[in-house]
């Protein structure tokens, strides 16, 4: 996919980026080679690859989730609250840096 990305973006976009009027999705257009090749090719029963299947339409109704794991949610939302936190004093900073 390196390969791809760095020929598309690289290569293609560099050197025609004054006739195109978007970059070359070069990563939509490999998922779209690889999932015709899979297709086609029947990889999942060659392979006993497993493939997605059909995909719903929409998004799922909100539910309340189970509250049997509670402490893991704690966890999990103070270690994104961290995160969060870090990410904007950084960019607070960055942009301080730049503004003075």
């Amino acid at each position: 996919m390196a390969c791809v990305r760095v020929g598309g973006q690289e290569y293609i976009n560099n050197r025609f980026k004054d006739k195109l009027k978007m970059p070359v999705p070069a990563e939509l257009i490999l998922v779209i080679c690889a999932t015709i090749v899979s297709h086609f090719g029947r990889l999942d029963e060659r392979y006993a690859l497993p493939i997605v299947g059909k995909i719903p339409i929409g998004l799922p109704a909100p539910s309340v989730p189970p509250m049997t794991d509670v402490s893991s949610y704690i966890v999990d939302g103070m270690v994104i609250g961290v995160v969060a936190y870090v990410i904007a004093v950084n960019m607070a900073r960055l942009i301080a840096e730049r503004n003075l």
